[in-house]
């Protein structure tokens, strides 16, 4: 291959034929004219582009030049046979080879890549842990007569196992399918252990430490303790001893009558879930700590629930901004779960967290699908997960797909090199094999997708349209219109456990982590409830979550007869202690009321220190306190002062 610098160029121009172009020469035997210094190089194909440039007052100017610019293409081959014309017809200079993949462009000084996307903006690189497939050979590759294999479905949708034979209308009875006595059991005999650990380490701690009054909790308890946090995904605060307030504006008595705060915040701070100790050294499991929490919900997600024909696999996302060795870059979703739902009800059949391992996406694919596998179930995935492999593996497991497919996925040429302006709008292409078919559809953007169960043919839908006060009928493709309406199982399931949301901020992740397994959990109960119930009292997941949360904070059933650890004070409600009720001064003194503090378990006849002598320096204990305020005070004067000078302190 002959290399001309600009001077010899230019030598040539002028000793060419005046009746043909000098690019004639240049074309036939792949001739490169280059500057000297001013050749730069595709840094991916290693291609050569010749531009001569001539230099007139310091600045560059490009003179016309034959433009060689290799395309990209998933086997390796950079070389591209079709040639453009990226000039006028009148033009002398003939044609110009255009790339259609990554475009090299010039700076000062040095070379960039331009950034290759797909359809609607989305980046098509290959997957770190799914890379780029081979096409089929072109010949496998058909046009016509496309026939999608039929695979019959075999199962009965609907509660299995032990949800299909429970015969109950209690709400409660379904939540404990999944958060059995046995796995809160197992949380308690773990949040002990823990305890005692911490507390042992922490011995040289203070007698009047917090931790010091810490004693064993208990199965119902635990449930107490769980429903209330329940209840904190319908009355949202911000902080979480605000639920024991007793500001007249926060005040949530119900909390308080139920587990003091001091006990529901130790339960919480020892709460875990795994033994520490216990763990071999040589264990790289990463989900250690959540382990027995997580494989018995995912276990009973998969035994008490048949989905529906269509099934689907999206992503679940936790936010968590902590350190954490397997989180995601990515502020949307730090910590990755891969689900597959049910695209009916958004029932989660099976979950997976990421934890940073490289496993290849089909085998992620086929373990959540489980014993679904073989029964004639429709799979539908995005461009993430898909490609023409994957679906050729699932239709031999009797499995079909359907979903968005990403470049160099296996799809053939004629699609992979689909750009927008080859189609217009509302045009299709299409390639199948023996048991595959890939389309490219021309909406606003080119869409891609893979089947193996839809045919090659369009489907009317209503859509809105700009400038249009209804909707406007319009033609998809079958595929597409199902894909679109079958997707949103993993949708419906973030949908319903963000309307009341429990999960908490805390440094420690399995926290966070376990409760939003424990969101999961009611949602998937509810889903069986309605199953079984269709006419049951609780029409919405507020109402059955109210339901579970009444059934476990009561003393009755909760209990189950057995007394509770820390009974709650009643009657007698607690003033903020840092600051005064607003009304406390006040002519009406009858309204501020002096009345005894009410007896406990543990005391015949409490006392509290009152805040007139709290505040002038003195310990001093009454067994009265104001009715109206709250606020313990001893009769006469300490009662008169506060309740006529603003400034009652010394």
């Amino acid at each position: 291959m002959k290399r001309y610098t600009a001077e010899q160029a230019l030598e040539v121009l002028m000793n060419s034929d005046s009746n043909h172009s000098c690019f004639d020469h240049f074309e036939s035997d792949w001739d490169e004219v280059v500057s000297e210094g001013d050749a730069f190089t595709d840094t991916e194909t290693s291609s050569v582009v010749d531009r001569p440039i001539t230099r007139r007052s310091g600045r560059r100017r490009r003179a016309p030049a034959c433009l060689r610019v290799d395309t990209d293409s998933s086997d390796g081959d950079t070389s591209d046979t079709s040639w453009r014309d990226s000039r006028p017809s009148h033009s002398p200079f003939r044609c110009a080879r255009v790339n259609r993949g990554r475009t090299p462009q010039r700076g000062r000084g040095q070379t960039r890549e331009a950034h290759r996307h797909g359809p609607a903006g989305d980046q098509t690189w290959a997957a770190v842990n799914h890379p780029a497939e081979d096409p089929e050979p072109v010949h496998e590759w058909h046009e016509m007569n496309w026939q999608p294999k039929n695979l019959p479905f075999t199962e009965n949708p609907g509660p299995v196992g032990d949800a299909a034979a429970l015969d109950s209308i209690e709400p409660k009875d379904f939540i404990e399918l999944f958060i059995s006595d046995e796995l809160i059991q197992n949380i308690v005999d773990q949040t002990n252990l823990y305890a005692d650990q911490c507390i042992q380490a922490m011995d040289g701690t203070s007698q009047h430490a917090r931790i010091h009054a810490w004693k064993p909790v208990t199965v119902s308890e635990m449930k107490v303790f769980l429903g209330l946090f329940f209840l904190t995904g319908i009355i949202h605060k911000p902080e979480l001893d605000m639920y024991w307030s007793t500001d007249e504006m926060l005040a949530t008595p119900y909390f308080s009558k139920v587990m003091s705060r001091n006990r529901f915040e130790i339960i919480w701070r020892f709460l875990h879930f795994n033994d520490n100790t216990a763990r071999p050294a040589s264990d790289t499991d990463r989900l250690y700590k959540v382990r027995p929490v997580l494989d018995h919900l995912v276990s009973k997600f998969r035994e008490m629930y048949q989905p529906n024909t269509n099934i689907c696999i999206d992503e679940g996302m936790l936010l968590w901004r902590g350190r954490l060795a397997f989180r995601v870059y990515n502020p949307q979703k730090p910590i990755k779960s891969y689900i597959l739902c049910d695209s009916e009800t958004g029932y989660c059949f099976n979950m997976k967290p990421y934890c940073g391992e490289s496993a290849a996406l089909k085998d992620t694919v086929v373990s959540l699908l489980d014993r679904l596998a073989g029964h004639g179930y429709r799979l539908f995935m995005d461009h993430f997960y898909n490609s023409v492999q994957l679906c050729k593996h699932l239709l031999d497991l009797k499995t079909h797909v359907c979903g968005t497919i990403r470049k160099n996925r296996g799809e053939p040429p004629v699609i992979r090199d689909l750009r927008n302006a080859d189609l217009r709008i509302g045009e299709t292409v299409m390639c199948h094999t023996e048991n595959v078919m890939v389309l490219a559809w021309r909406d606003k953007q080119t869409v891609k997708m893979v089947t193996t169960c839809h045919e090659n043919n369009m489907e009317e839908v209503e859509v809105w349209q700009r400038g249009h006060q209804e909707k406007i009928a319009t033609q998809k493709p079958a595929c597409i219109v199902e894909y679109n309406n079958a997707m949103n199982g993993v949708d419906k399931l973030d949908q319903n456990i963000k309307y009341y949301p429990f999960v908490r901020k805390s440094h420690k992740w399995t926290k966070k982590f376990v409760t939003y397994l424990l969101q999961i959990s009611l949602f998937n109960a509810f889903v069986i409830y309605k199953a079984k119930n269709p006419q049951g009292n609780c029409k919405t997941l507020l109402s059955f979550i109210q339901s579970v949360i009444n059934s476990w904070t009561s003393r009755e059933q909760a209990g189950g007869g057995e007394e509770r650890d820390d009974p709650p004070t009643e009657n007698t409600p607690r003033a903020p202690y840092n600051t005064d009720p607003r009304n406390r001064v006040n002519d009406l003194f009858a309204v501020h009321a002096l009345v005894p503090i009410a007896s406990t378990s543990k005391k015949q006849h409490p006392t509290r220190r009152c805040r007139v002598c709290a505040r002038n320096g003195l310990r001093s204990e009454t067994s009265f306190y104001c009715k109206s305020c709250g606020v313990p005070l001893h009769s006469g004067n300490c009662y008169t002062v506060y309740h006529s000078k603003i400034k009652y302190s010394a």
